[in-house]
């Protein structure tokens, strides 16, 4: 026993605990003003304590991110910087900053936020999911708790071999769960990150993570209930109760509470439901603690059986930034003070630290590299697969911090094992993106354009909507593209949604993770949930009007500034075709676009244009097929790559019984002496454009429905004055964005142009009075090396094959 000048008493007990006591002044007068007052004595200490947190976990999270690494991380070493391996022997530190006594009201507001951190990840998941979750993944997950869990037990016991004093205890259990958990939400988050979310890698991590998420929970549970020895029994039996009354009884009664409230207000009352559900929390917590339980089971279960929708997130709005930003700072300052590397150094072999420290980091790792062997993986894949499952996040914080009152589970394990977290989260995205950047060289394919596609082969698109506005016209498009049994459509639905809140990102990213429709069973659903089975629905509506067209819905939930970036990668690994995205502006009722236009949409498609690994179209909906009448289209070609690009396109939609198509082909006249000089530089896209185009005619001459012409023109200009003349009321417009095209034919275009993307002719027509009231197409053809001197094949090129064009079929040899 010692005793300070501050009044502290310090007892170390035989066990290696410490008991400290402090004294306080204690009044027997009723007069409440004469007594202490313990918010005046600790609150300005845990203001300052929460400032200093907060500086802290912002800077390092500052200069963290050009690493990429998640706030985890950074909240994670802030706690240590505060710890006792810094400040230990600082009297001004624990004079002013903090006093023991103040280790109180910290400790109490950091168990809170993690009550109401719990209580969000309950609220966040969706458990109809694992109905979804495949046996691969299932396999991964047993693998991936098995060996964890061996190998855990089995470090506890040579870390405790070595260390003096020696005591075994119930520590290898906590050691042991800690390296099972893979923290689903982080996980998320880290893959969204990494543009890994629709990958075969990303998928199966979130699967696994999932399953093992629940079942670090549940043996987590079962310790701290199998510790107490003296309620062993009861404990157990009421936890079980409890977790099946919330189930059964609970769940039923507050989804019947929220639609009582909805029908009898007319209006959801979402302040008075927020407000009892964030005190159920706690009384949630309050009787999972009286269980023997942990008052954090009763939170997790209470977001757990919330019903899903928009009051959900509304939950995760108002508890979100306080959780955070307040209380979990608090928690790691807490878990900070428990860390003393000087400490750990002094009684712990390094060498053996050394040891335990890679097979700690590695145990996962090795797992995913077993799982893979069996499933015929690559070694690249297996050890990405493995470090994104040793993603970590706060519940392995809580499964630490819950096993420090086990015996065997001392101050020098919870260092190590603290040490293990920082390590395992630093090496995530930096080994993740090492090993799948070293494999994405061999998804490279050579038929990523229309025009080059076999005539029998699968049309890949991958369709982009942003909101409901864009679905009608987009499925028509889709619809005019002539899907046949001998070369079949497959559409990649792509909802695309910005992010703007974590949380609710995390549950939208689940949902897309498994390639379904979110769960239409709940009774209350965000708009963008509902905007998104409506999307699904509709698409899968449109699957079943043909045999010959596959739909597969994706919804991705990005940051504008980086969704172009997730569509391309999604693209290249899904081998498309064609990308088709809206326009940024929206037509009115009238078929008129409006005049704001969507700075961010624009951003995108312009983004997409330049990143691609394919063809990309973009599509200004006027009305596209809400006619039932027959279809006419035009295609205005100006040569090179783009036009032959969009005349492939326009070619394949001819086939359609209710499209009839005209092609206007524009030859520029004898240029001047400077256009003389450049039109060697054009001469191999004019051959090809005179290759393609006669191939067309060859193959159209019977067809009764295609109409072909040509046009001498000498600028721009006459382009839009011949189009004024043409008789004719076409619904929709195809063009090329320009590559390659003669400057002489876009000349007089350029000048006054708004929109660069659609391409000088895209954007005159968009203009222009003649064609206001029909939708516009511009493709863009997607480079492929080796093309243009015409050694890549071509689905109409001088092959040897059967050509089915919708009525014909012709039978080209060379």
């Amino acid at each position: 026993m010692r005793t300070d000048a501050d009044n502290y008493e310090v007892y170390r007990g035989s066990d290696n605990t410490v008991t400290v006591c402090y004294y306080e002044n204690v009044t027997n007068d009723k007069a409440f003003w004469k007594s202490e007052n313990y918010l005046i004595s600790s609150v300005p200490f845990f203001i300052i304590q929460l400032s200093i947190m907060m500086v802290c976990i912002r800077l390092l999270f500052f200069l963290l991110k050009p690493l990429r690494q998640p706030r985890f991380l950074a909240e994670l070493i802030s706690g240590i910087l505060v710890g006792p391996t810094f400040w230990a022997d600082s009297p001004l530190f624990a004079t002013y900053v903090h006093p023991i006594k103040s280790t109180k009201t910290l400790d109490t507001m950091g168990q809170l936020g993690l009550v109401y951190y719990m209580f969000l990840v309950g609220l966040e998941m969706d458990l109809t999911m694992l109905k979804h979750i495949e046996k691969k993944a299932l396999s991964n997950a047993a693998i991936g708790i098995l060996l964890p869990l061996s190998m855990g037990i089995g470090l506890y016991f040579l870390f405790m071999e070595f260390k003096q004093p020696k005591v075994i205890g119930m520590g290898g259990a906590v050691w042991a769960i800690t390296l099972t958990v893979t923290s689903f939400s982080d996980l998320a988050r880290v893959l969204s990150d990494m543009k890994l979310l629709h990958t075969d890698i990303g998928r199966l991590a979130l699967s696994s993570a999932v399953v093992s998420d629940l079942v670090a929970w549940a043996l987590l549970v079962a310790t701290l209930t199998i510790v107490n020895r003296r309620f062993y029994y009861l404990n157990v039996l009421a936890t079980l109760s409890f977790i099946l009354l919330c189930w059964f009884v609970v769940r039923p009664a507050l989804a019947w509470i929220i639609r009582l409230n909805n029908t009898s207000n007319g209006d959801m009352d979402y302040e008075l439901l927020i407000y009892f559900f964030l005190g159920g929390v706690v009384v949630f917590g309050l009787i999972t603690d009286a269980c023997g339980s942990q008052s954090m089971l009763g939170a997790f279960l209470f977001g757990l059986i919330i019903p899903k929708g928009e009051l959900g997130m509304r939950l995760m709005e108002k508890l979100e930034d306080m959780v955070t930003g307040i209380m979990l700072p608090a928690f790691f300052w807490t878990n900070g003070l428990k860390v003393d590397l000087i400490d750990l150094s002094k009684k712990v072999n390094i060498f053996v630290l050394f040891v335990v420290l890679i097979f700690a980091c590695s145990s996962k790792i090795i797992s995913a590299f077993i799982f893979s062997m069996f499933q015929g993986m690559s070694t690249r894949e297996g050890i990405a697969l493995g470090v994104l499952m040793n993603t970590k996040g706060v519940l392995a914080l809580i499964v630490l911090n819950s096993g420090r009152d086990f015996v065997g589970f001392d101050q020098q394990l919870f260092a190590t094992m603290t040490i293990a977290l920082i390590l395992m989260t630093l090496m995530v995205k930096p080994i993740a993106m090492a090993t799948t950047k070293s494999t994405k060289h061999v998804k490279q394919y050579k038929r990523r354009t229309i025009e080059r596609s076999k005539h029998d082969s699968e049309l890949r698109i991958l369709s982009c909507i942003h909101s409901i506005s864009n679905l009608s016209g987009m499925i028509n498009l889709l619809q005019f593209s002539n899907p046949t049994k001998q070369s079949p459509i497959c559409v990649f639905a792509l909802h695309l949604v910005q992010l703007t809140a974590r949380r609710v990102s995390a549950m939208l990213i689940v949902h897309d993770a498994y390639n379904r429709a979110p769960n239409t069973g709940q009774e209350n659903h965000s708009r963008e949930v509902e905007e998104s089975e409506h999307i699904i629905n509709a698409f899968h509506s449109y699957e079943g009007k043909s045999t010959a067209v596959s739909v597969q819905a994706l919804t991705v939930v990005s940051p504008y500034t980086s969704m172009h970036e997730d569509v391309s990668r999604l693209a290249e690994d899904k081998r498309v075709n064609l990308i088709l995205v809206p326009f940024h502006k929206q037509p009115d009722v009238y078929g008129k676009l409006q005049e704001d236009e969507d700075a961010s949409l624009r951003a995108v498609n312009q983004s997409l244009l330049a990143t691609v690994p394919c063809s990309i179209g973009i599509l200004i909906d006027r009305g596209l097929g809400e006619s039932e009448a027959q279809s006419h289209f035009i295609m205005l070609f100006v040569g090179g790559a783009d036009n032959r690009e969009a005349l492939a396109y326009a070619w394949r939609m001819a086939g359609s019984p209710n499209v009839s198509l005209t092609v206007v082909r524009f030859l520029a006249n004898a240029g001047t002496e400077d256009e003389a000089e450049s039109l060697k530089e054009q001469e191999r896209e004019r051959k090809l454009d005179d290759e393609y185009i006669n191939d067309f005619r060859f193959r159209t001459m019977y067809d009764q429905t295609i109409t072909y012409a040509e046009v001498a023109v000498n600028s721009g200009n006459e382009i839009i004055t011949s189009m004024r003349r043409i008789q004719g009321d076409y619904d929709l417009y195809i063009v090329g964005r320009g590559q390659g095209a003669s400057p002489q034919l876009t000349s007089g275009l350029l000048e006054w142009s708004d929109c660069e993307e659609l391409g000088p002719l895209g954007d005159a027509l968009l203009s222009s009075d003649f064609a206001e009231s029909s939708s516009i197409l511009v493709i863009q053809q997607h480079y492929v090396q080796g093309a243009t001197d015409g050694t890549v094949s071509s689905g109409h090129g001088p092959n040897k094959y059967p050509f089915n064009h919708g009525r014909m079929t012709w039978l080209s040899t060379k």
